[in-house]
């Protein structure tokens, strides 16, 4: 009988354990509209959006998106999901030539623009982020100066989404700045001073506080290998990240697959090998 209760009493504590990490870090919510016909194009975007990832679907998805914003002007939610898709599609696009910059450039500043109407009218996690995300994607083909500049800028934001809403999008603010990190020069980093550490320790805490959220193993293990040029790190995260079943986590199965595919890709760059599949 005391084995059955110690039983129930920690089942109990770890299913509590559980319910406490998908309440406190979670997913995107859908924008809501009063507008029926805005409403169902926010619902065919969101539902695109759960099917894969790559240019065409988020052109798609933006396009949709633009179109509920005529319907629904000044709708903050529907606002900040049109900085995200402008982001999500101007990131799936290629960045060679100096054209493709150029025109990348515009598609984050519609971002930002997105994001600061979204702010003027309702101020959350949610716009917050997306400028930041914007904005700092604007000047990954900037000077360094310019991207040194603009250290402080995103940071403000970036800390009002850890002061308010620490584990928003499954603890993104750890993504932001361990891509930041990947994408701008080492000299930029060292111009501003920055924490290093600080962004260690934010993906860290993404992943602890949801582990069924693949893509931040991802974002580290490129962090880890592009900055930290620490191979068996990256190795030992991708190798973990790729053993799970995408469906760990309900409602993310798409972008769970989404970022084994990317985390397959990473494996082969790093090792110049394809994923053993065991």
């Amino acid at each position: 009988m005391k084995k059955f209760g110690l039983a129930v009493l920690v089942g109990g504590f770890l299913a509590a354990m559980l319910l406490s990490a998908s309440a406190f870090a979670g997913p995107l919510a859908k924008p809501v509209s009063k507008n029926p016909e805005a409403q169902k194009l926010i619902d065919q975007a969101w539902a695109l959006d759960h099917t894969d990832s790559n240019a065409q679907l988020y052109k798609q998805c933006m396009d949709l998106i633009e179109k509920a914003d005529k319907l629904d002007p000044n709708n903050p939610a529907i606002l900040t999901e049109l900085s995200r898709y402008y982001w999500n599609y101007g990131d799936s696009l290629p960045k060679v030539t100096k054209e493709q910059h150029k025109m990348l450039e515009g598609i984050y500043g519609k971002g930002v623009a997105a994001a600061e109407k979204s702010l003027a009218l309702k101020e959350d996690s949610g716009n917050h982020y997306w400028w930041a995300v914007n904005k700092s994607a604007s000047l990954e083909f900037s000077g360094k100066i310019a991207q040194a500049t603009a250290f402080l800028s995103i940071k403000k934001h970036s800390d009002w989404v850890q002061d308010h809403d620490p584990t928003y999008y499954y603890g993104a603010i750890g993504r932001l700045w361990s891509e930041i990190l990947v994408r701008v020069p080492k000299v930029v980093v060292e111009i501003v001073r920055w924490n290093v550490q600080e962004a260690v320790d934010d993906i860290n805490n993404a992943i602890k506080e949801e582990p069924r959220y693949l893509d931040n193993y991802c974002y580290k293990a490129r962090f880890f290998w592009k900055y930290y040029e620490d191979k068996g790190e990256a190795l030992k995260d991708l190798d973990y990240e790729l053993k799970q079943d995408p469906n760990i986590l309900p409602g993310e199965l798409s972008a769970n697959k989404v970022s084994q595919r990317d985390a397959r890709e990473l494996w082969k760059q790093i090792t110049g090998k394809d994923y053993p599949n065991k």
